[in-house]
């Protein structure tokens, strides 16, 4: 079941189409915004990944991690929805910064997941706090596109703490036993890898 479980994510990091979340046509609402963390694999492995390294610290991190993650992405597709009306001007080098916000989370979660509770609880809610940030940034400014932004916004909230309870479940039943937990770190390898590729 465990093995099961890491084959399942293994075969989506490495066979899942290229990234077509940051699109501005055909949004609806929730079913979009729903859709949005997981069509994008730099989304889709960042938000597993968090469910991943809070299962791995364990205790009251398996569900302050995750919350912590969605709350300040609520607060960034805020921001990020104000910028796309107001501050039009700013859109563009907000996106390249909120980009790389995102590729880092990537590579940084997966480094987390592969060093595996070697770095204090304390540095890792910071870091989710600016990941959730630029995550949130990144579907705030996409959310006026939206026919129903209230409905897209709860869309991607819903669909980014799904993909955090499928992290954490996959983390939760990977450290029970000493292979699937080394499995678990090279999974964490090949994420911050794919996020260095997305850099270069």
């Amino acid at each position: 079941m465990k093995v099961n479980l890491i084959l399942l994510f293994l075969s989506l990091v490495l066979y899942t189409s290229g990234a077509h979340a940051h699109t501005f046509t055909g949004m609806v609402g929730f079913y979009d915004g729903l859709s949005h963390p997981v069509l994008g694999m730099d989304h889709f492995l960042a938000m597993v990944s968090v469910g991943i390294v809070s299962a791995q610290i364990g205790g009251r991190a398996i569900w302050t991690i995750p919350a912590t993650f969605v709350l300040m992405m609520i607060i960034g597709g805020t921001i990020g929805m104000l910028i796309e009306v107001f501050f039009f001007d700013l859109e563009e080098s907000a996106f390249i910064v909120v980009e790389y916000g995102i590729v880092f989370s990537v590579i940084l979660l997966g480094l987390a997941i592969a060093i595996e509770k070697k770095i204090a609880t304390n540095i890792i809610m910071i870091f989710i706090c600016i990941f959730g940030m630029c995550h949130g940034l990144a579907h705030g400014m996409e959310m006026p596109w939206a026919v129903n932004p209230i409905l897209f916004a709860l869309g991607f909230a819903s669909g980014t703490a799904t993909l955090h309870l499928f992290g954490v479940g996959i983390g939760s039943l990977a450290i029970k036993t000493k292979f699937s937990s080394i499995v678990l770190r090279i999974v964490g390898f090949g994420c911050a890898l794919f996020g260095i590729s997305l850099l270069i």
